[in-house]
């Protein structure tokens, strides 16, 4: 008897699983239609633009690192570089000739 009402169970269990997902199944959404020009769903094409112009973005930043870098960076060989400028050319009229082959 135990059995036979166990597999009774069983079977309820999973015809009324069924009926549900098949409930599911026939639930089926409406598409949202625009209401005007202005309106518009969110698309694919959304979506990629969004990516363009982050990648965009972020090319721009990282192309600008360098520069920046560049622009701030302390280039000068010495602190006394400045002062040793002033001192033998107080003008900036002469041209400073270097010996070339201190540099290698």
């Amino acid at each position: 008897k135990n059995k036979k009402k166990n597999k009774k169970n069983k079977e309820m269990a999973a015809r009324g699983a069924l009926q549900v997902s098949r409930r599911a199944l026939m639930n089926v959404e409406p598409p949202v239609f625009t209401r005007s020009r202005f309106d518009r769903r969110w698309n694919m094409m959304d979506e990629d633009r969004v990516k363009w112009y982050n990648w965009n973005l972020a090319c721009i930043a990282l192309t600008a690192v360098p520069a920046l870098w560049m622009y701030t960076v302390n280039y000068r060989t010495s602190e006394e570089t400045q002062i040793l400028m002033r001192t033998l050319n107080p003008t900036g009229q002469e041209k400073i000739k270097y010996d070339m082959k201190l540099y290698g």
